[in-house]
């Protein structure tokens, strides 16, 4: 499979205010980032929270992060210069569509910030001339399903009984830049 490489043009970073009027930042994730994204899964909770990710211990989080790095777009969730968050696109099993995976912090959960960074993927994907947008969730995370389908994300109607429910976007003639933020801020650096 080919990496996936952002082209020229996609809006990024991308900065708003979240529910509570918090600053907040999606960007790619740099590549000197690898050990702040690190530190990230070490804090996260819940451990092990979607299909066995992210992988419990420090040295298993470096083996996944070091396999999965190099093939996909990463985008981060910055708040104050601290990643609060990691979404990634990698190539799925055809060659129109990318697999979907997200993780906040559970101190930006609940505040916008997961709709946003969704609306940020999807640009992304469309911008890289994909079809579709797959992704798996746990059936019991009813705030991010409510996020996915937010964004228009459907639920894929085999999966619909399973412990983990597959949702697909097609991104048919949707744009390739994400909406403006309601209130877009510049943050200083």
């Amino acid at each position: 499979m080919n990496p996936l490489v952002v082209p020229p043009g996609v809006p990024l970073p991308v900065y708003c205010l979240d529910k509570q009027g918090e600053p907040f930042g999606v960007r790619l994730l740099r590549a000197d980032e690898q050990p702040g994204l690190e530190a990230f899964y070490a804090e996260f909770e819940p451990k092990r929270a979607a299909q066995g990710l992210p992988p419990l211990g420090a040295e298993r989080v470096a083996q996944w992060l070091s396999a999965v790095l190099p093939d996909g777009v990463h985008l981060v969730v910055d708040v104050a210069g601290a990643i609060r968050g990691h979404a990634f696109l990698v190539p799925g099993n055809r060659d129109d569509e990318v697999e979907y995976a997200i993780f906040l912090d559970k101190r930006v959960r609940g505040r916008g910030v997961g709709t946003r960074v969704n609306e940020v993927a999807i640009a992304v994907a469309r911008a890289l001339g994909r079809r579709r947008l797959w992704l798996s969730v746990e059936q019991h995370n009813r705030p991010a399903i409510r996020s996915y389908q937010n964004v228009g994300f459907r639920f894929l109607p085999g999966t619909l009984f399973s412990d983990e429910v597959e949702m697909e976007l097609e991104l048919g003639n949707l744009p390739a830049s994400p909406p403006p933020c309601a209130e877009p801020v510049a943050l200083r650096s």
